[in-house]
């Protein structure tokens, strides 16, 4: 994976998410989480550096 930086980002309906929370765990695994305030469509980034992870951008109903 190499030493680069977890970026996720989430847009929601009134447009960016401020509180998202990232916690590295080890062995390359991480912990991501996001209190929803509204129902809606959402996209959720995930980047590792500057490339995109497979499928990222996610689109989630909530």
């Amino acid at each position: 994976m190499g030493v680069n930086i977890l970026f996720v980002g989430i847009h929601g309906p009134k447009g960016p998410c401020e509180e998202v929370f990232i916690k590295h765990q080890g062995h390359n695994q991480y912990a991501v989480n996001y209190m929803v305030r509204e129902r809606g469509d959402y996209l959720v980034i995930v980047k590792w550096g500057d490339d995109h992870i497979p499928g990222s951008p996610f689109k989630v109903e909530v």
